[in-house]
């Protein structure tokens, strides 16, 4: 999965209160925001009306925020697997500090 962060347009209804739409390839997933990650609201996306309830499923979003020579940095996994790889990779580093990860769930 490659995630990409979109700005949003001035017509977006968005605009002003996120920073970026984060969509794996064209399906958007989440919106980034200064203070971290929100889910999309109603109507951000294409909805498909249905009769029956459904069940949502859902996949965990990774995402890991460090500093580097004191300049904020964060990356986002989907693998729990990656992610305690570039933890360990990352600890050994001395120029890398405050690692710190949080979980979203996001849409599947």
């Amino acid at each position: 999965m490659h995630l990409t962060y979109q700005k949003l347009g001035t017509d977006h209804p968005m605009y002003g209160k996120v920073e970026a739409l984060v969509a794996d390839g064209t399906k958007p997933i989440c919106y980034k925001t200064k203070d971290g990650y929100i889910p999309l609201e109603e109507g951000a996306a294409p909805v498909v009306a249905s009769s029956e309830a459904t069940e949502v499923n859902t996949k965990p979003l990774y995402v890991l925020s460090f500093k580097v020579n004191d300049e904020a940095e964060e990356m986002t996994f989907t693998s729990k697997k990656k992610l305690d790889k570039t933890i360990a990779l990352f600890s050994e580093k001395e120029f890398i500090s405050d690692l710190k990860t949080t979980t979203h769930n996001i849409v599947a």
